[in-house]
């Protein structure tokens, strides 16, 4: 029965909630994936889980469900109330998909209306995001970033001196209706497909590429020497972005780039996307190299469960602690982190599986420490001998590097370049009296809201 507290939903009401694009609903939630091919993304967590944006259909094999946004929100979000995922979709100012299917895409319009006040995305970016005030600055003065009448942010996208596209940003914090990320971010409507935002500073010789444009913007702030480099980002994790970052480079300079690094997040689905894009879409003439935030840390709560395990069984404590490495970066529990489609135990368990790895492992110890090969071989038949060699490889490189003392061991890993931005930003302060801390407050908040005198970066930066 209806009550008059809750009427009947409207078919327009259904059909608005169920064309909400399903990877912006994941994207908004937290929800990492992977693009397998154009038109199909995969989860990271649950490598089960796929998804069709053409046809804004899921798979969830593992559970023997699918359907539609809806469907996606009630059974992989548990927003199980019909009329509360209704709602949600329909309060969420997602990227919604067309109705006509091989419609033709529109060319991309500027459609935002830019606000004269640069105030609340100046706030947010420089003082939630902790952005160096001045590139954010530069970055408005140039066109590069406005904010429009709503106050998001927007990262405008262009190729050749024309703007093909944007990433809109919100600012205001809201978990309650936007999930785990709490603000709002969308692809602008008709964007150019497989391109982002980017920018050039010097005469660019590399390509770097990240997941969204703070990353990217984060990264700059970290090395304000940065030049000679596009930098461009790829709004997710998508191969076709970076082969059109590529052709880009090449129409924009002329030659190739020396290599194309990937400041992907140091989380399983960066790992997932960075192995696979070697694997499988390297070539041969471009390096692609990681530039993933702080790889070579590893997290203190790791040391007592690998130490004590690998102790127990007698093997090299660097040889397991490169296998969590490689396999759950270190991560238990947190799904697939490797582009070689290996998992175990691990995968979805805890470090108190350990100590039954270290013993399988046992039996493989060689004189020149474990036989990866044999090892997974028995323990992983099926695996293709691509992925075993690619497998075997990365382990026993990262276990030189933890053995010549490339690692660091620290309380917290930070995510991406934004996370390893703002702990920089926290180390500076530490040390700072609560009156400095106040003065350096208060200059970036003024810093923040002023016209700052064009730097030597004004004359390189270039779209």
């Amino acid at each position: 029965m209806v009550t008059n507290k809750q009427k009947r939903l409207s078919k327009a009401t259904i059909d608005h909630a169920n064309h909400v694009a399903i990877v912006a609903i994941a994207e908004a939630n937290g929800i990492a994936l992977v693009q397998q091919s154009n038109g199909y993304w995969r989860g990271v967590e649950h490598d089960s889980l796929v998804i069709n944006d053409k046809k804004n259909l899921f798979r969830w094999n593992s559970r023997d469900v699918g359907g539609g946004a809806l469907d996606f929100v009630q059974h992989y979000l548990g927003i199980t109330s019909f009329r509360e995922a209704v709602a949600y979709l329909n309060h969420a100012a997602l990227e919604r998909v067309e109705t006509t299917t091989h419609k033709v895409r529109e060319p991309f319009q500027y459609s935002f209306k830019n606000s004269p006040n640069f105030e609340q995305a100046t706030k947010y970016l420089t003082t939630v995001r902790d952005l160096d005030p001045q590139i954010v600055d530069l970055l408005h003065r140039k066109g590069f970033i406005q904010q429009d009448e709503h106050g998001n942010a927007i990262f405008v996208w262009s190729r050749k001196d024309k703007i093909v596209g944007a990433t809109v940003q919100g600012t205001r914090i809201d978990h309650e209706h936007l999930g785990k990320r709490g603000t709002f971010k969308q692809i602008a409507k008709n964007s150019q497909e497989n391109f982002g935002f980017n920018l050039s500073l010097g005469k660019p010789e590399r390509l770097l590429m990240f997941e969204a444009p703070i990353d990217a913007l984060s990264y700059w702030s970290l090395h304000r020497g940065l030049n000679h480099v596009t930098l461009m980002s790829m709004d997710g994790l998508k191969p076709n972005t970076v082969k059109q970052g590529l052709i880009y480079f090449c129409e924009k300079t002329g030659r190739a780039p020396s290599e194309i690094a990937f400041g992907v997040d140091n989380d399983p689905s960066g790992h997932v996307f960075y192995d696979q894009m070697r694997a499988e879409h390297a070539l041969a003439s471009v390096p692609y190299t990681s530039l993933i935030p702080a790889d070579q840390a590893i997290p203190h709560e790791c040391l007592a469960p690998v130490v004590s395990a690998a102790k127990q069984a007698a093997i090299s404590t660097v040889a397991l602690m490169a296998y969590l490495k490689v396999v759950v970066n270190l991560q238990p529990g947190q799904g697939i982190a490797n582009g070689y489609h290996y998992q175990d135990t691990l995968t979805k368990g805890s470090f108190a599986d350990l100590p039954e790895i270290a013993t399988q492992l046992k039996p493989y110890l060689q004189s020149n420490g474990i036989d990866w090969q044999a090892y997974f071989k028995q323990h992983a038949p099926d695996l293709a001998s691509t992925d075993r060699n690619n497998l075997v490889g990365r382990i026993k490189g990262v276990a030189r590097q933890y053995q010549n003392g490339d690692f660091q061991v620290v309380q917290d890993v930070p995510k991406d370049w934004n996370d390893r931005l703002q702990i920089h930003e926290r180390s500076k302060s530490k040390g700072l009296t609560l009156d400095q801390k106040i003065a350096a407050a208060k200059e970036r908040a003024v810093t923040a809201n002023l016209r700052i005198a064009p730097k030597h970066h004004d004359q390189a930066l270039e779209r």
